[in-house]
């Protein structure tokens, strides 16, 4: 695999999530380099790249970057089909919104961990475990800010921004963004879309994690699968319609296009989530780099458990009584997940999962993509779910 050919990157999942990898993480790097030093040295430890003292890690695998994988290849469908895969150019142009998605999502990565109490990320101490809740607010606000300017930044070389220095970047990043609130065309037509589509994500993302945060107030047993939907597309699927949405954006790709891998995004988002709530009962840290049951522990709308008290069985009604002390008094972890199950939660959850994957590829095969990017789109939608 070179770095300057997406053709030349096998449609498996390990391989397009490293080329992802290798493209994105200097992107990455350099918004990153360009904050105050002690935000510098949160946000490194928060990406695998140092220990909580700041000097490099060794031996430790950093966490992929699905979002960006998406929105490479989803670049792809922008172009005509050329010696059996994407130019790239496309990957180049869709480069700035693929880190710039990552960002966001690392912005709330590190907010709902604040927020959910939740001391182990990816196999690790949480940022907030490490250096207190403060640091971790303001490493999220800062990665948000490096989301904007990443795409603010158009047209200069890798390392350009870097090298200048953090004020003259700070003052280039304020003409543009001055630039662009009068006239779109400053940096694009498409990089102001996607910081368009930006805002809304995370307009979105804020929405759903209120929604979801409303619903944990309530019994499991009064929401309704159309309620969690609802969050899993706002907390879930935004990111993923916004990745999807924003490489084929900067791509070139048609209206039509966008449009169709934007609902395959939404799709793919709620099957997604109800495979990490199934994960959460019954794979725990392996998997996910959580605690098992941290999901719902934490109280948050569950599919496995809201399907199986949908459910008409014995198990269902047991599942119900044992659940009558409320959240503060569950039955043991084991005992709940075998109750969930019995009664039919994790198959239903499983079903569910399944039909949401489906429609994913009934929409990405709408969008008549070049068979290289249809292909490794696809394989990347079934990793997203299925992790395989």
């Amino acid at each position: 695999m070179t770095t300057h050919d997406l053709s030349d990157v096998p449609a498996a999942a390990p391989s397009l999530l490293a080329y992802a990898h290798e493209r994105t993480e200097p992107v990455l790097r350099e918004a990153i380099a360009a904050l105050q030093p002690e935000l510098r040295r949160v946000c490194g430890y928060h990406f695998g790249w140092t220990r909580p003292d700041g000097s490099p890690t060794y031996g430790v695998t950093p966490g992929p970057y699905p979002h960006a994988a998406l929105a490479l290849h989803a670049a792809g469908a922008g172009e005509p089909e050329r010696n059996g895969g994407a130019p790239e150019t496309s990957t180049a142009a869709a480069l700035p919104g693929a880190a710039a998605v990552e960002l966001v999502h690392n912005w709330a990565v590190l907010h709902d961990d604040v927020m959910d109490g939740e001391a182990l990320r990816r196999g690790r101490s949480a940022v907030w475990a490490v250096y207190g809740t403060g640091w971790a607010v303001l490493a999220g606000d800062a990665l948000l800010g490096a989301a904007t300017r990443c795409l603010l930044a158009s047209g200069q070389p890798d390392g350009t921004r870097a090298a200048e220095g953090t004020q003259l970047s700070a003052a280039r990043d304020a003409a543009a963004e001055a630039e662009i609130l009068e006239d779109g065309e400053a940096v694009g037509e498409e990089r102001a879309a996607v910081l368009r589509l930006l805002s809304r994500t995370t307009s979105r993302l804020i929405s759903g994690r209120s929604a979801e945060l409303a619903l944990r107030r309530r019994a499991p047993e009064g929401i309704s699968v159309a309620e969690y939907a609802a969050v899993a597309a706002a907390r879930t699927s935004s990111l993923l319609e916004c990745a999807l949405a924003a490489g084929a954006l900067l791509g070139g790709a048609e209206e039509r296009v966008v449009e169709a891998l934007t609902r395959a995004g939404h799709h793919l988002g709620v099957a997604a989530q109800a495979e990490r709530d199934i994960e959460d009962l019954w794979s725990g840290t392996a998997l996910s780099g959580r605690p098992v049951m941290s999901g719902l522990r934490e109280g948050g709308p569950s599919l496995p458990l809201i399907t199986a008290l949908r459910a008409v069985n014995p198990a269902a009604r047991t599942l119900a009584r044992s659940l009558g002390g409320g959240p503060a008094c569950p039955p043991p972890p084991d005992e709940l997940a075998d109750l969930i199950e019995t009664a039919g939660g994790r198959a239903a959850a499983h079903e569910i999962s399944a039909w949401q994957l489906a429609e994913a590829y009934a929409q990405l095969d709408k969008a008549s993509l070049p068979a290289a990017s249809h292909t490794a789109l696809r394989a990347l939608f079934r990793h997203t779910v299925t992790r395989a």
